[in-house]
């Protein structure tokens, strides 16, 4: 692009030199000879082709020095970014992962609300430990004549009747804890003040 750029511009310098100029003649006046310019000086046209060429070849030097700079910078940030993401693996392997919390003991009523609310998930199952907790202090015979609310889970008898297991003791641990799982699946934890 820029080599064509001074070969148009050369040629522009080319064709004004060779222009002829005719003067208008007037009737009072004596024409004055034609003027003839003489064909353009190799000098100026080389000159001026020289200064063109060196433009261009200045621009595209300073086009080349911006474009390594540019890959300079983002062979860095590649650089950086890779680094930040060895130095990441290298402290996820050097820290140990937490240990799991010890599973219930079997047959207590942590492990019977863990089998209970399990088919739900373990966002579920989490929910159901914290709720009976704070609830009852998994007592499955914990009663509040408030209500009356009643079992693990507190449920107002109404409200265990409408449930799947509604046909069976709501003291018992197992159905109490399924009905609070299945309810909570269906319309999440807001009917409990503990959350």
């Amino acid at each position: 692009m820029v080599k064509f750029t001074a070969l148009v511009a050369a040629l522009v310098v080319a064709a004004v030199g060779s222009l002829t100029i005719h003067l208008p003649s007037f009737s009072n006046v004596k024409p004055a000879a034609a003027f003839h310019p003489g064909p353009p000086s190799r000098f100026v046209a080389s000159e001026n082709a020289d200064r063109w060429q060196q433009l261009a070849e200045k621009q595209q030097a300073d086009e080349d020095a911006a474009k390594a700079a540019a890959d300079a910078q983002a062979a860095e940030q590649a650089r950086q970014a890779e680094q930040a993401r060895q130095q990441a693996a290298a402290a996820a392997v050097a820290r140990p992962a937490p240990a799991p919390a010890p599973p219930p003991a079997p047959g207590s009523v942590q492990d019977i609300i863990v089998r209970a609310c399990s088919p739900y998930g373990q966002a579920t199952v989490d929910w159901c430990l914290r709720v009976a907790s704070c609830e009852s202090g998994y007592n499955p015979n914990a009663y509040n004549p408030a209500g009356p609310y009643y079992g693990l889970f507190q449920f107002l008898m109404s409200t265990f009747k409408n449930t799947p297991y509604g046909n069976q003791n709501i003291y018992d641990p197992y159905y109490n804890a399924a009905a609070a799982a299945w309810k909570y699946s269906v319309s999440g934890g807001g009917a409990w003040g503990c959350k």
